[in-house]
């Protein structure tokens, strides 16, 4: 045993004996501790340590063991050996060893072990923790939404909801992650966490709770989906829906915001009923003030505003009048309720505590920060809806039963769409699909080009909406100007076009299966696809490849310019889901151009798609299947849906495709019902087959659209397919087989299409022939003076196009004579070759080459660092938030400053430092709160302070301001304020480096 008497922590001692009891196994420990071991079903087993041994076994609320019985457990068999206890239940060994007392898993089928304790459980009064080996392949996900990864690997995660909704905020407290070695783990505790992933030992996982009770679900599992389905077996299924929420929202403040005139030419000016306003707190200045129904000002009103999606021809689906307000006027609110409701609009009720919901309220919102599970039930309840629904900015395990999440980054900024990116696919990963973020933000704002490629990616997420009244700059569609505003109409239709199949992935969602995903999921054998490498990728199910534009990066004619586009899978064909263009999958694509409403979007080959009321539209490639899943949208989806099995299966060149009878229904489910269906194609194919019912059915081949549009049932071959919303951006068309069906008995009817002599991007999927005739290219070389942590240059003699291999990855469209690799990992070693391209021959490889990146700055910023203050900080801004090295967070003081009474920050370090610089970061939604007069003294016993810097002046704006400490060597360094640009002082962070070794 080894005991630290100071923290009063120990490990756990040698298993001495253990016994089979009615429904678990007591283990005992040498160190005096006993274990209840459960066997909950296949592959769910239970490890519960009380020091008390009271073992009350009382899950938290948020983990449901009713549904669980005794029979795995009676099924289960133990034996003894010299060194463990075996305990076999399926195909899995469960082994307990006798010194050390360590836990492992054995998988009888694979032949290998799935999960194992490096040592044993490390037990206090205030805390326990655990140790798994980690292996070199082995990959972590989950936590919850961790804003900004998605990939824990080498990571230190937090498991405490800190009210950081940017880069490395944990939005949502969830105590459970999974391995890709076939295993994840559930801590029945509410208490905050952190999961250390091998950033301090990078062979060893460990997982600690601030909980002396050691209460654990062990989950196996083959996929990805099979393990979150056991997570929602013990947590509860993902709730679905109503299909309302599926349609563009607007939350926003109707009850206090205030309104003043302003010029047109003001940058964050608004304009309503044509005339120009201004937000603002001023009571004097204002001269309207929002309502919910017109009490005041009827053009600033909640009614106005549905009015002025209306005109706008965006439709509103749903609406939350009060957000950041506690409305009281139930009235008033029920009056609103039923305006909007007469409009199409569903309308919720944003709360912070209990709230009585007005007549008619579709949803609710909270703003609850220490919302449980009960509370959820509570809301649903009080809610006289046939499919209730919670709103929540932030979360729990297990709230994905009864709720969905949104919230709002600062927003207005590049760097929040891929931070969003990545906090979206982890929240998926983590058993929590459905969650959004505000398009635009909360506070930010005042870019078009971002405004609008933040609403094109998020057109395709589940819920797609903005959050309005809470800074300086609108945030609706329409915010911008005429072309912004096509633009994003044009994506909502879009977003609606893909309503059934968003629909679909959220009832497959139920059953383990992502609605954003990384790109492991569809591509499990690309170790890249586990990392970060394309974290600002993502798969919406597994048909739609979305690579948000992430940077201002643009060409002479202001296209944006897209690098390091990553298509996986060498035998996937993908095509631009709005120009048709092929792509071949399993290489980068570089110099890539996009204009403003050109979101790169890729169709994966094969995909099949419901456009609504059985429009069927398929990319042949290879065979393929799609279920797509159905109901009314609000009723009781558990017993009444309705499911469509299509599949497509293209043989050379013979296409066959089967739309089998519907199963399942559900009330007000038309029982006749038109087919349509699209198949994308290369040329004009012939012999086109259709068979209803095994009988073939003899159409009419039309040679004009109007003539097609016009017959009830019919063939025709059109040239100049595209998506409609799109057409007035661009010429290319694609081509399209497209087949009219009339109403028949959907559930009777089986619909079988066979055409020949049918190509669709065969010759895409065609290899590059090497040439002996293409000399192959000298050593290339890079700049060792242009590496950095993220990127190098590589350069090569003769200008041409070249490909570039990199790490075993195919890189292409890379012309000239030298090329910037960015996006790159920090410290890792990439193996390199090339070679020239000409036409679709290539040259011989050159000789590999190897390029190691920098270190990153953050590599060298100093952790842990204790801040104490002489004034106070404001509750949601505290002063750990100043070196947490979060650049989301903000810290504040509570009390304003004078040259007299100064600001005094004390940064103590754990160890003698030696220093090589201190880095003020401000923050970034304004530049109130600004240092303007500092002096820095620097002590070496944490006692006794000599002064380094005297009345530094610093000017209030958005850069950060840097203070050499070159070969300073401190245990302690005080930062004295003696003035701020506001009456406060404020900063996102201030970090110290350590000299490079």
């Amino acid at each position: 045993m080894i005991q630290d008497t100071q923290i009063n922590r120990h490990q756990l001692g040698a298993l001495t004996g253990a016994s089979k009891c009615d429904n678990y196994y007591e283990l005992h420990f040498a160190t005096g501790e006993v274990a209840h071991f459960y066997i909950l079903a296949d592959g769910i087993f239970r490890l519960i340590l009380d020091p008390e041994q009271n073992f009350t076994e009382q899950p938290a609320s948020f983990i449901q063991l009713a549904k669980f019985d005794n029979n795995a457990f009676e099924r289960s068999q133990v034996r003894a050996t010299n060194d463990s206890l075996i305990i076999h239940s399926g195909n899995y060994q469960v082994i307990f060893w006798q010194k050390p007392a360590i836990m492992s898993i054995f998988d009888e089928t694979l032949h290998r072990t799935r999960m194992s304790q490096s040592s044993p459980l490390e037990l206090g009064t205030e805390q326990t923790s655990e140790f798994l080996v980690q292996n070199k392949n082995e990959f972590y996900f989950g936590g919850g939404l961790q804003n900004g990864y998605f990939s824990h690997k080498g990571r230190k995660i937090q498991i405490k909801h800190d009210q950081i909704t940017g880069d490395g905020g944990v939005v949502t407290q969830v105590p459970f992650f999974w391995s890709n070695a076939g295993y994840g783990e559930l801590r029945n505790t509410v208490q905050s966490g952190t999961y250390d992933f091998g950033q301090k030992n990078h062979s060893v996982t460990t997982l600690t709770h601030q909980d002396q009770l050691f209460d654990n679900f062990y989950l196996v599992g083959n996929t990805p989906q099979e393990l979150l389905a056991k997570f929602y077996q013990l947590t509860g299924k993902p709730v679905l829906l109503p299909k309302y929420m599926l349609g563009l929202g607007h939350l926003g403040n109707f009850c206090t915001t205030l309104w003043q005139p302003s010029a047109a030419s003001v940058r964050n000016a608004t304009k309503i009923n044509n005339n120009f306003y201004l937000r603002t707190r001023n009571e004097n200045s204002a001269s309207g003030k929002a309502s919910l129904n017109g009490e005041e000002n009827y053009h600033f009103s909640a009614r106005a505003m549905i009015d002025r999606y209306k005109a706008m021809h965006i439709p509103l689906s749903w609406f939350v009048p009060n957000y950041g307000v506690q409305a009281t006027n139930e009235q008033a609110l029920a009056f609103f309720n039923d305006y909007a409701l007469n409009q199409g609009v569903h309308p919720g009720l944003w709360h912070e505590e209990d709230a009585t919901l007005p007549a008619k309220t579709a949803f609710t919102y909270s703003n609850n920060p220490n919302l449980t599970a009960s509370d959820t039930e509570k809301l649903k309840t009080e809610l006289q809806r046939k499919r209730p629904l919670v709103l929540s900015n932030s979360g729990f395990a297990g709230m994905q039963k009864d709720a969905a999440i949104i919230y709002g980054d600062v927003g207005g900024n590049w760097e929040s769409i891929a931070t969003q990116v990545a906090g979206l696919v982890g929240s998926n990963l983590s058993g929590q699909p459905l969650a959004g973020a505000a398009v635009d933000g909360l506070l930010g704002g005042g870019n078009a080009q971002i405004n609008v490629r933040d609403f094109e990616w998020k057109a395709f997420t589940p819920l797609l909406f903005n959050i309005d009244d809470q800074g300086d700059f609108s945030k609706t569609p329409f915010a911008y100007n005429r072309k912004i505003t096509e633009i994003n109409r044009a994506y909502l239709q879009l977003h609606s076009r893909l309503k059934n199949y968003l629909y679909t992935l959220n009832a497959q969602a139920r059953e383990g299966n992502l609605i954003l995903q990384p790109l492991f999921i569809a591509f499990p054998d690309e170790r890249t696809n586990y990392t970060e490498q394309f974290g600002t990728e993502f798969m919406l199910g597994n048909n739609l490849l979305i690579a948000p534009i992430t940077n201002g990066r643009e060409d002479e004619e202001g296209n944006s310019r897209k690098d390091n586009l990553y298509l996986p899978g060498k035998h996937t064909m993908w095509i631009d889901l709005f120009t048709g263009e092929k792509y071949a999958g399993g290489r980068v694509y570089n110099n890539l151009t996009y204009p403003t409403w050109h979101l790169p979007v890729f169709v994966r080959g094969g995909s099949i798609f419901d456009f609504g009321k059985r429009d069927y539209v398929i990319y042949p490639q290879g065979n393929s299947q799609a279920e797509i899943y159905d109901d009314d949208g609000l009723t009781d989806f558990e017993h009444n849906y309705c499911k469509t099995q299509v599949t497509s299966k293209l043989d050379e060149e013979k296409l066959t495709v089967t739309i089998n009878p519907v199963k399942g229904e559900y009330p007000d489910l038309e029982a006749e019902q038109a087919t349509n269906l699209t198949l994308l194609c290369d040329s004009y194919p012939d012999n086109v087959i259709v068979k209803i019912n095994d009988q073939i059915v003899p159409l009419q081949v039309y040679g004009s659209l109007d003539a097609f549009n016009l017959a009830h049932e019919g063939i025709f071959y059109n040239t100049n397919y595209s998506l409609a919303e799109f057409d007035q951006y661009h010429d290319q068309k694609q081509k399209a087989l497209q087949i009219k069906l009339a109403s028949r008995e959907i559930a009777t009817t089986k619909i079988e299409v066979t055409v020949r002599n049918f190509t669709y991007s065969s010759k895409v999927m065609v290899h590059s022939i090497t040439s002996g005739i293409i000399p192959s290219p000298k050593l290339p070389s890079v700049d060792s003076s242009k590496i950095t942590a993220h990127s190098f240059e590589l350069a090569w003699s003769q200008a041409d196009e070249v490909q570039v291999e990199i790490n075993n990855i195919l890189y292409e469209g890379i012309k000239g004579n030298s090329f910037t690799f960015h996006e790159l990992t920090p410290n890792t070693r990439y193996i390199i070759r090339m070679r020239y391209v000409v036409g679709n021959r290539v040259s011989e490889w050159s000789d590999l080459f190897g390029v190691i990146t920098k270190h990153a700055a953050e590599d060298y910023a100093i952790q842990e660092i204790t801040v104490s203050s002489n004034c106070d900080s404001k509750p949601h801004h505290p002063l750990a938030y100043l070196t947490d090295l979060k650049m989301a967070s903000e810290w504040q003081t509570e009390q304003s400053i004078a040259p007299d009474k100064p600001l005094e920050l004390t940064f103590t370090f754990n160890d003698i430092e030696k220093l090589s610089r201190m880095t003020f970061v401000p923050r970034n939604i304004d530049h109130e709160g600004d240092p303007t007069d500092i002096s820095l003294a620097v002590s070496t016993d944490g006692e006794n302070y000599n002064l380094y810097a005297e009345h530094l002046k610093w000017r209030a704006d958005s850069k950060n301001k840097v203070v050499g400490l070159r070969d300073v060597r401190a245990k302690a360094v005080r930062l004295t304020i003696y003035q701020s640009s506001g009456p406060l002082v404020a900063a996102r962070e201030i970090i110290f480096f350590r000299a490079k070794r």
